[in-house]
């Protein structure tokens, strides 16, 4: 009988001891994962004034390419600023007609067109005046910023593409 009672202590440690694996290997996957979560994510938490000064020190900018850099920021938060105010009341009023039992579809396309040629407007604008900063860089920091903004993946360049074209 000792050696029936021996082996269900050694299937009862067996059984501990898988537990205390999965236990083990939960907490190491969790770990992992918290990790990556927080890598991929800290690289958003940039302020926007981090994300200038880390554009100005990639580049290499001078004083005055720095000047014209910050104006080029100033004149596109604007002009972002600038569409969200003159936009969000025609995407209301299209929704407020989309929730109509019989919706104007008439009002719907005037309203999405104005949206769009308010849209268009800003992208022309954000065009213009990233076609000046440009015009302030030498041709390698003119290539290296226009190389920023096809990083595929990147934070930085998906707020630099979303300047121009939001």
């Amino acid at each position: 009988m000792t050696s029936l009672a021996d082996g269900g202590a050694v299937t009862a440690s067996r059984g501990r001891l898988l537990w205390l694996a999965l236990v083990v290997s939960l907490a190491v996957n969790a770990f992992f994962i918290g990790t990556a979560v927080w890598w991929a994510t800290s690289a958003h938490m940039l302020t926007p004034a981090q994300r200038f000064q880390q554009i100005v020190r990639e580049l290499n900018l001078s004083d005055d390419q720095r000047d014209a850099f910050q104006q080029f920021v100033i004149a596109a938060r604007r002009g972002m600023r600038q569409l969200h105010d003159s936009n969000e009341p025609l995407l209301g009023k299209v929704w407020k007609e989309l929730n109509k039992p019989q919706p104007d579809q008439d009002m719907i396309a005037k309203l999405v067109d104005q949206a769009t040629d308010n849209r268009r407007a800003y992208q022309r604008t954000m065009t213009a005046a990233l076609t000046q900063f440009l015009t302030d860089l030498n041709p390698d920091q003119r290539a290296e910023f226009i190389g920023l903004t096809q990083r595929k993946h990147d934070p930085l360049a998906w707020r630099l593409r979303q300047l121009v074209a939001p």
